[in-house]
């Protein structure tokens, strides 16, 4: 064997480690989701999550995590989504805009599932299972997607996937108790554990289509940015009956400082590497 051979075999070992590596730290990650759900109902009546503020406190750390990082990161996914569309389209703005167009379905879609199901006051006691049956599969869709981006999200950065997978955690907890007070027999029957596995076959997935999901990762991300942000606003912002300006404005602060002292000490990592 040549040394350019091992060499090549040595850097194709390592990436195949990483990418172990990755895989191993998702899977933690999204364990702790799927956790998140199972005992919703217990850490609810913890004293500091069953504080009237923290429904607003996560929404606005969820808010600061997508006006921060997620959609600024739209910008990067641009580049894996733009090189396929340019091989379709010459028209160099739509491509341009391909990640924010995506988004904008992404809140489209959910806006409209969320007006569909919403149930009105005359409506049959029928249709209300019908509507329960929806949200669940579309927010079992949901968290398969922030599931199966998981990976990707901690091979660009370690730290923020991890302030993502908090702000997902205190979002999620936020979503179970909407199902459950919408129906909480069939919610605690078979619901939550419907939620649950979403993630793992999100996981899953990922894990299936290995160095050949990029593209889609970059697509599901840029809707998920867009329901992430329609779902923050709808359950956790516009509809909270104990809303406290107070928490958001903490939920806030915490987040964007999170987010900027680890900015912060990156460039200064990147700096070092440079000089």
């Amino acid at each position: 064997m040549s040394a350019e051979e091992k060499v090549q075999l040595n850097q194709r070992s390592q990436s195949l480690r990483m990418d172990y590596e990755i895989l191993m730290v998702s899977a933690v990650f999204a364990a702790l989701l799927m956790l998140v759900h199972l005992a919703a109902p217990r850490l609810r009546n913890l004293s500091l999550i069953a504080h009237p503020g923290f429904t607003s406190f996560s929404g606005g750390f969820a808010s600061a995590f997508v006006f921060l990082h997620m959609l600024p990161g739209l910008v990067e996914s641009k580049e894996a989504i733009g090189a396929i569309l340019a091989l379709r389209f010459s028209d160099s703005h739509f491509v341009d805009t391909s990640v924010f167009l995506l988004a904008l379905a992404g809140f489209i879609i959910f806006f409209g599932l969320r007006r569909w199901c919403r149930q009105g006051p005359g409506r049959r006691s029928s249709n209300s299972r019908r509507t329960f049956d929806v949200s669940i599969v579309s927010f079992s869709i949901y968290n398969a997607v922030i599931a199966f981006t998981l990976a990707d999200r901690i091979a660009i950065d370690l730290f923020t996937a991890a302030v993502f997978t908090l702000a997902i955690a205190l979002h999620l907890m936020i979503i179970d108790a909407e199902h459950e007070a919408h129906d909480g027999v069939q919610f605690n029957r078979w619901g939550r554990y419907v939620l649950s596995s979403a993630l793992v076959v999100g996981w899953g997935l990922r894990l299936i289509t290995g160095e050949h999901s990029v593209v889609t990762a970059a697509l599901l991300s840029s809707m998920l940015a867009g329901a992430l942000l329609l779902n923050v606003f709808h359950y956790e912002l516009s509809e909270v009956s104990d809303a406290r300006f107070g928490s958001f404005l903490l939920g806030i602060g915490t987040g964007t400082a999170m987010l900027l002292l680890i900015f912060y000490l990156e460039s200064g990592i990147h700096v070092d590497h440079a000089t």
